[in-house]
């Protein structure tokens, strides 16, 4: 197995590990799947068989795990792809084939970790580039700066990928052996706590010191209850709707508002359907292409919504001052409810209420995170995942295609969805507020944060510190040694503590002391490799 493949094969999977990293970046097509690329390399490399075993096997083994909020998880896909071009290259019987191919999977797979999470460091760069280019009013810039954004996340594999399918897997090995203990844990607990940037920043935009008692409520569901995301979903709107529905609306408010709508709604509109059509397609494959640590999906939506704003600001200052607007932090699910959320920004700003719908977007990024990854990740993926991983250990292509079925399923829903959002626009507002749009922005904000306090602690969890100490004591008249767990501790004080003290402390930081994003991501990212590496976190 020391010898590697020609250069055009080493190219082929290079670009396939490309492909599928970006096909998932936007339209959620599921080409990076393990079983899927499985097959593709078993394809490329002549052992269709072996590669579905392998990528059945990693399969099974990343059930669970998603990257809610940006969180870093195992890259089985480029596991898979390595893994199966050595295990056909030895030449081994199938079991022992496997056990090779094993061999090198699964450290492969840990390995990229540390890229996955320096590539999306490095996009950081892109936004700052776009800020720049909407301050200097350079369109072609701002578009470059988001469509390269891709470059950090397809090359943090593709790279790789060429080099060990083209040296073989002694080097891969060695260098991967070789990498100091020390540094690969720094790298592992910097990426579980960066998430921590992104639910700070949410916090920033909620009304947190108003509505603190429905975060508590969602906390103490997930903390003290073990209630799924889902069910905290689902217990967020009906506490959230029966507490507004109970709360008085002043009549002459709700219709002023009512007036305001109506008189909105029936100003004529610049924006054509095909300007729809090129915003709902461009946020459909490009939203996560730029995506970051600072801002995640910011970049991505600014894009998207970029013809419709320019139909509505013809002014060129006010264009850029909408893109501008845009640029603020945005992150939630790609699949299910981003499309919903896109459109029905678009029908705002349409209808000149930007404001409502920057409220609107804020306030509903986070609610539709939790229901669309839970929907995806605990619901319709194990179930596809589990069908389509005993399929593929008995040498079927039918568990690749069920998968691509899944991903094609997600990105029909896509389209629903846009449609869903644009044609409420503010008939949405009204419907979910009784016709007062100042009390949208309360409704969705508390079941925002009524979600999040389930939300935070769930992604978070790994967030722990395995210090421990020991002390003599005695029993019975005997001296014995007693382990004393920290992180016990604090979980028999309030559990969670590390994961809720670190984003809050992150909002802190920003809220309170005005840091800026990229002040607090270099913040965390030193914290994590030096807490990592003396392992205190």
């Amino acid at each position: 197995m020391g010898n590697g493949y020609g250069i055009w094969i080493s190219f082929v999977l290079a670009v396939w590990s490309y492909v599928a990293m970006i096909a998932n970046l936007g339209p959620t097509w599921l080409l990076n799947d393990p079983i899927v690329s499985g097959l593709f390399v078993g394809a490329v490399v002549g052992n269709v068989p072996l590669g579905l075993a392998l990528g059945g096997t990693l399969e099974l083994m990343s059930l669970g795990l998603w990257t809610y909020g940006g969180a870093t998880t195992p890259d089985y896909t480029t596991g898979a792809i390595v893994g199966t071009a050595f295990a056909a290259l030895s030449k081994l019987p199938t079991t022992e084939a496997m056990a090779a191919g094993m061999a090198v999977a699964v450290p492969v797979s840990l390995f990229m970790t540390q890229l996955d999470i320096l590539g999306r460091s490095l996009t950081t760069i892109f936004i700052h580039g776009a800020d720049r280019a909407v301050e200097k009013q350079d369109e072609a810039a701002f578009s470059r700066w988001h469509l390269l954004g891709q470059l950090p996340w397809g090359l943090s594999r593709a790279i790789p990928v060429f080099f060990a399918i083209w040296l073989g897997s002694g080097p891969i090995q060695t260098l991967i052996t070789n990498i100091p203990a020390w540094l690969t844990r720094g790298f592992s607990t910097m990426g579980h706590i960066l998430p921590a940037l992104g639910f700070g920043i949410l916090l920033t935009f909620l009304p947190i010191e108003k509505w603190w008692t429905f975060f508590v409520l969602g906390f103490v569901m997930f903390a003290y209850l073990n209630v799924p995301l889902l069910g905290i979903a689902l217990a967020a709107l009906a506490i959230v709707l029966i507490y507004f529905s109970l709360k008085p609306v002043e009549a002459a408010e709700e219709q002023a508002e009512e007036a305001e709508v109506e008189k909105v709604e029936q100003a004529p509109s610049p924006v054509t359907h095909k300007d729809l059509v090129n915003a709902m397609w461009r946020h459909n494959l490009t939203l996560q292409l730029s995506w970051n640590y600072e801002r995640m999906q910011a970049l991505g939506f600014a894009w998207s919504i970029s013809p419709i704003l320019k139909k509505v600001y013809p002014s060129k200052d006010d264009y850029f001052a909408a893109l501008k607007r845009h640029m603020v932090f945005y992150n939630t699910n790609p699949a299910i409810g981003s499309p919903t959320i896109f459109g029905a920004s678009c029908a705002l700003e349409e209808k000149k209420q930007p404001e409502v719908g920057d409220s609107l977007k804020v306030s509903l990024m986070g609610p539709f995170a939790g229901i669309g990854d839970t929907v995806m990740a605990i619901l319709m993926k194990p179930i596809f995942a589990v069908f389509a991983a005993s399929m593929a250990l008995r040498g079927s292509t039918g568990g690749a295609w069920l998968m691509l079925a899944l991903g094609f399923i997600w990105f029909y829903l896509m389209f629903p969805g846009f449609w869903l959002g644009y044609k409420q626009g503010l008939g949405l507002v009204r419907q979910m507020s009784s016709g007062a749009v100042t009390r949208i922005t309360d409704i969705a904000s508390t079941a925002a944060l009524f979600i999040m306090g389930g939300f935070i602690p769930s992604i978070l969890a790994s967030v722990k510190t395995p210090i421990e100490f020991t002390k003599k004591v005695t029993i019975e008249g005997k001296e014995v040694l007693q382990t004393v767990k920290l992180q016990s501790t604090f979980d028999a004080i309030l559990p969670y503590m590390l994961p809720l003290l670190l984003t809050f402390g992150v909002y802190w930081l920003l809220k309170k002391k005005h840091w800026t994003n990229l002040q607090v991501l270099l913040l965390l990212v030193v914290l994590g490799i030096v807490l990592g590496a003396f392992k205190l976190l």
